[in-house]
C-alpha cells in the first residue's frame, strides 16, 4: 500500500515507524504510529525489501511471537 508523502508529513510518520492498522468500515483504515523509529544503533539488523514478497528484518535479535504480543498488550490494553 502506497500512502501519498502529503499525508505521511501531515501524520507525522516517518520511514521505519510501526503502525497499528484497524480497519473502521466504509471502505476506512485507521493508521496509528506505535513508536517512532530509532536512529541506527550498534545492531546489525538491515531490513530486505523481497520483490513480490513482503519485507524482512535480518540480523537483529530474535522476538518471539508471545513478546510482540505482550509489548502490544501493554501498550494497547
Amino acid at each position: 500500500m502506497v500512502i501519498p508523502a502529503r499525508a505521511r508529513k501531515e501524520a507525522g510518520f516517518g520511514r521505519g515507524d510501526v503502525v497499528l492498522v484497524e480497519p473502521e468500515g466504509d471502505g476506512r483504515i485507521l493508521l496509528t504510529r506505535l513508536e517512532r523509529s530509532k536512529p541506527p544503533g550498534p545492531s546489525n539488523a538491515r531490513l530486505v525489501r523481497r520483490k513480490g514478497k513482503h519485507s524482512v528484518i535480518v540480523g537483529g535479535p530474535k522476538i518471539a511471537n508471545e513478546q510482540i504480543r505482550q509489548i502490544l498488550n501493554d501498550e494497547f490494553p
